[in-house]
């Protein structure tokens, strides 16, 4: 039985989990809940099992087995997703999210969504597909009206958010139309390059806190420059900077395109904790009570 006094502290500990679910500081938190536990380390399993392949010098072979971003989608049956990059140094060469969905299309899957951030030639082969994209899905411009790159990083930081803060954005799927939010928080802050004030943050457009578009703010120590890819399949969806139209998503195929800037793909998987129909499994606790 719970007392009153052991009230705050349940809440207390239930606010502290939820602010963790999109922290990255670690791959996976030990007060996190057993079942997600379980979902958080199959999907590392997943990503684990990406060998990637390139003739450049130095190329990233593995996806870092740190997710820069967590998060769930109860309204669209996410039960556990993450965001995971591709290069430890500098702005990532490719992202991919691995989303575990509790039934499509009558059964539990695992979906991914793959995003190349290079120009590089490479391959990215694991137990989903190989993916072997053959451009960027970045093309960077100048943010309009944009101050000079301050020379402290803090103030830079700073610089950054409110650049941030102009943008809206929105997508159109299956007649449905959906409004951004962006989150304020960069999921990963880089060095571009090696010129003195260089500096890049990625920044998530959400719905709720599932990531539709990643928006990169970069300077090359004397200006700002945006870019954004799309981590959606919707039919439209774009960003707005003041007000004005700044990016526009290119069409994207529904099957999974080997050679796409962004593709995405689905398979069956056995989730922890969810039953073949989707439903939850309930298990019986030692004292004989339903969890």
């Amino acid at each position: 039985m719970t007392t009153t006094i052991a009230r705050p502290i349940l809440i207390l500990a239930l606010i502290v989990f939820s602010n963790k679910l999109s922290a990255a500081d670690e791959p996976f938190k030990s007060d996190t809940t057993d079942i997600q536990l379980q979902r958080e380390k199959l999907m590392l399993a997943e990503i684990h099992s990406i060998r990637v392949t390139s003739t450049e010098s130095g190329f990233p072979e593995r996806f870092e087995e740190k997710p820069i971003f967590r998060y769930t989608d109860p309204a669209r049956s996410y039960v556990s997703a993450a965001v995971w990059k591709l290069g430890a140094t500098g702005r990532p060469r490719a992202i991919i999210t691995t989303e575990l969905h509790r039934q499509f299309r009558g059964q539990p899957i695992i979906s991914y969504e793959f995003l190349s951030l290079t120009e590089s030639e490479f391959t990215a082969a694991g137990n989903a597909e190989t993916w072997s994209p053959s451009s960027s899905a970045l093309e960077f411009k100048p943010v309009p009206n944009a101050p000079t790159p301050d020379a402290a990083p803090r103030r830079r930081f700073l610089q950054m958010k409110e650049i941030v803060n102009r943008f809206s954005g929105e997508e159109t799927n299956i007649g449905e139309e959906y409004r951004f939010r962006l989150l304020p928080q960069p999921i990963d802050r880089y060095k571009p390059t090696d010129a003195e004030a260089a500096d890049g943050g990625i920044f998530i457009a959400a719905y709720g806190t599932n990531p539709e578009v990643l928006l990169f703010i970069e300077s090359d120590g004397t200006t700002w420059s945006y870019a954004a890819g799309r981590l959606a399949g919707a039919d439209k969806i774009s960003l707005s900077i003041d007000g004005e139209i700044a990016w526009t998503g290119s069409p994207c195929r529904f099957e999974f395109d080997a050679d796409a800037a962004y593709t995405s793909s689905r398979s069956g998987i056995e989730i922890p904790g969810i039953a073949p129909d989707g439903s939850e499994i309930r298990t019986t606790s030692k004292t004989g009570r339903d969890e």
